[in-house]
């Protein structure tokens, strides 16, 4: 039997784009708690799906663990390769929930900011707490998002809206991502 060279598997380039900097072309960086997060994050996903045994995932993550520079990470990580795991796209029932609920809390926060301002600045004693009843009067389309969830999800005017607020997060995101890279 003639030994054959093995390829060389790398995980994703995306894997890589996720350190600090690019471990290949700068191996002498000292690796943050980040860079060694998402090493184990590989090494873990390499375990799950039958890519190292016990013993072999032991000795990466402790080795991932107590590294130093990014250059000590490519060995650990180059002779695995990650499945790739689609992202579960929230449905849109989950994406009404969360926008209602982070529209009460925004508002929430607003009414007793300016209660908490007026009951400070002001020299009287303790005012009555009026922001109860707009946060009552704004907490009802939440519990509408919760106890009907597709009335919620069903208006294609605010599933686009909603749709629309994701993609510019995420293009946010990407641009802010890519602005930190070399």
């Amino acid at each position: 039997m003639t030994n054959l060279p093995q390829p060389q598997h790398q995980p994703d380039d995306n894997v890589w784009a996720r350190f600090s900097v690019n471990p290949h072309t700068h191996p002498e960086v000292r690796a943050s708690d980040t860079d060694r997060d998402v090493a184990a994050e590989v090494i873990n996903a390499a375990f799950s799906d039958g890519r190292l045994d016990n013993l072999e995932h032991a000795d990466r993550l402790s080795a991932v663990l107590g590294a130093k520079t990014l250059g000590e990470l490519v060995p650990l990580l180059s002779d695995v390769t990650i499945a790739a795991r689609p992202a579960v796209p929230k449905t849109p029932v989950a994406a009404a929930r969360d926008t209602a609920l982070r529209s009460w809390l925004g508002l929430a926060i607003l009414f007793n900011v300016i209660w908490l301002a007026t009951w400070i600045f002001s020299a009287g004693g303790p005012y009555y707490y009026w922001p109860i009843w707009p946060m009552i009067g704004t907490a009802i389309p939440v519990v509408i998002a919760y106890l009907y969830p597709d009335r919620a999800a069903s208006d294609p005017a605010k599933l686009a809206e909603l749709e629309s607020r994701r993609a510019y997060r995420q293009d946010r995101r990407d641009e802010r991502r890519n602005r930190r890279r070399p």
